[in-house]
């Protein structure tokens, strides 16, 4: 496996599970909007695991609402803190995986 698809998908993952943690009690979270930022997460999945070059590409701008929300949990809400940091660290490092790998997949089918 390359390593930036390794990268890709722990961050994805890691995303997807700080999005599963607002459904803990006291997150203070609405389950429709935890439940819309999880399932959000999971359409890319199939296209991830499979190399697609174009999953890897709008995936990359898809997690940028994930960034935005993180950005304004952490600058708005103390009490989601972990929340806040965690979406987006993984947030900015599954962007810049995905935009990476999916260069790296296009230079390979060039190449072929």
């Amino acid at each position: 496996m390359h390593p930036l698809k390794f990268i890709c998908l722990l961050s994805w993952i890691s995303l997807l599970a700080f999005q599963l943690s607002l459904f803990l009690p006291g997150s203070g979270i609405s389950v429709y909007w935890a439940a819309l930022l999880a399932v959000a997460l999971l359409l890319p999945g199939r296209g991830l695991f499979s190399s697609r070059r174009y999953t890897y590409k709008w995936v990359g701008f898809m997690t940028m609402v994930y960034f935005s929300i993180g950005i304004s949990e952490l600058v708005s809400n103390p009490a989601l803190r972990v929340y806040a940091f965690g979406t987006t660290i993984s947030s900015m490092t599954l962007f810049l995986a995905s935009i990476y790998f999916a260069r790296y997949l296009g230079l390979q089918a060039r190449n072929s």
